[in-house]
């Protein structure tokens, strides 16, 4: 039913969302703890205003997701802009696959979806399976909706290494984290030391394609600004970490400048380092 309402409309239930996550107080010591650590120089008063700030994005984004249930491909290309994408077409003119990296940054299942429609280009999305069967499935759908083909980490190797007729735009959320028997790499992120997937920089390796991150920007009420930014077309000469680290770096600084739009509601450091 919600997901019906016009995009006006869609404004208001974010509205309402944010109330109940702020009345029920969604993963407020999760969210507080990763804003702590992550900004150990910032006083309780800046905190708490990101956090604020950061329930009524998230109410936001909840809202537009269920908006994905019955969504239009207008309503997709019009409420996202991307503002650089010659640089990545220009590769596809060459017939070479292009992978592109972002964070839960922004609202990211709209800039996958609004790339699926963008590019003359199959649309990949490697993906961590969830726990429940139910959403797992939900999440394929909606995904899948505008032609992406959707692929589990677990498979995308040998799916990818599979080259067809026609260039591919392979899309990864790179700031997920990993299970406890794949914490083999960790890096220095939002000031803690961070497990991370090396899964990026071995496929565009493997592929020897280029890679860039996509810089998401909201713009106002359920509109973003995506902006590409490559991070090398030569992957092979890069040691091994190099290429996460920059694109992690990338992210990083994205959450400095507006930390709110990042997702601090998920567990992102349960793993410590021993």
């Amino acid at each position: 039913m919600y997901a019906r309402l016009p995009i006006g409309l869609i404004y208001i239930l974010g509205v309402k969302l944010t109330i109940l996550l702020r009345l029920f107080a969604y993963r407020k010591k999760v969210i507080e703890n990763n804003l702590k650590n992550a900004f150990p120089k910032k006083n309780i008063s800046s905190l708490k205003k990101i956090k604020n700030q950061y329930y009524s994005h998230v109410g936001q984004v909840l809202a537009e997701f269920v908006k994905l249930f019955h969504c239009s491909e207008n309503t997709i290309k019009k409420r996202n802009k991307f503002v650089n994408d010659y640089q990545v077409k220009s590769f596809l003119k060459q017939d070479k696959d292009v992978i592109i990296v972002l964070g839960h940054y922004g609202n990211w299942e709209w800039a996958l979806l609004a790339a699926s429609l963008n590019f003359d280009a199959e649309m990949v999305g490697i993906y961590k399976p969830l726990s429940s069967k139910f959403w797992n499935n939900q999440f394929l759908k909606i995904r899948s909706q505008f032609g992406a083909t959707l692929i589990s980490m677990k498979e995308s190797v040998r799916y990818l290494l599979k080259k067809g007729n026609k260039p591919r735009i392979i899309g990864i959320l790179s700031d997920q984290t990993p299970s406890g028997g794949e914490l083999n790499h960790w890096i220095n992120f939002l000031n803690q030391k961070t497990p991370v997937f090396l899964g990026t920089e071995k496929l565009t390796k493997k592929m020897d394609c280029p890679v860039f991150f996509a810089n998401i920007n909201p713009l106002g009420r359920a509109k973003y600004e995506i902006k590409f930014e490559l991070i090398t077309d030569s992957p092979n000469q890069y040691q091994e970490g190099e290429i996460t680290s920059l694109h992690s770096q990338i992210l990083e600084r994205n959450i400095n400048r507006n930390p709110a739009f990042w997702l601090w509601s998920h567990r992102r450091w349960k793993h410590q380092q021993k």
